[in-house]
């Protein structure tokens, strides 16, 4: 059996073949990922037209209310937003007056939040966060499936994260160097 190399033009279109799949599959990404950040917004926002608040605030107020008190900087540990982030959180829960917040006597520094009975009232009645919705579908998908999935997203993260150390030296503080000419 004689095996013979492709010409130059068969490569050039298996290449093309492959390039259009990749940017097919490039493109399916970027769509998977436009549905789900489009889910959550909208999620997001009859959340607040119908309770008043968003999901983060909701999933905040889920973690004050299934304890007593909690500190500010243990409530920013379980829900992974940054204290600055929370703090903003915080402020409109508690302009709402669905929180309250208090200096813990020992230590002044440590803001204890707990949820008043408007905002135990508030989590009874709102619909479960979009987050316990999929983590009930992560449930019932296969060990295999869910591994892949996993190591997938972390690496999207990672390439997000990436892009944004890459950036970073462009918006370091200071004067705004003048174009030369």
């Amino acid at each position: 059996m004689t095996l013979t190399r492709p010409t130059p033009v068969e490569r050039s279109r298996s290449g093309m073949k492959s390039e259009s799949r990749r940017e097919e599959t490039h493109r399916r990404i970027l769509r998977s990922l436009r549905r789900v950040l489009r889910r959550v917004e909208m999620s997001s926002r009859q959340l607040e037209t119908d309770y008043g608040v968003t999901a983060p605030q909701l999933i905040c107020l889920i973690e004050i209310a299934a304890v007593e008190s909690i500190t500010q900087i243990e409530l920013s540990e379980r829900v992974h937003l940054t204290p600055s982030t929370l703090v903003g959180v915080l402020d409109r829960l508690h302009s709402k007056k669905l929180i309250q917040r208090r200096r813990d006597s020992d230590d002044r520094r440590r803001i204890n939040v707990s949820a008043t009975e408007a905002g135990l009232h508030l989590v009874q009645q709102a619909p479960p966060p979009l987050q316990d919705t999929l983590l009930k579908g992560l449930e019932a998908m296969p060990g295999t499936e869910l591994s892949t999935m996993a190591t997938a997203l972390e690496r999207l993260v990672d390439l997000l994260e990436a892009q944004e150390t890459a950036v970073e030296p462009m918006l370091a503080p200071g004067p705004i160097p003048k174009p030369d000419g």
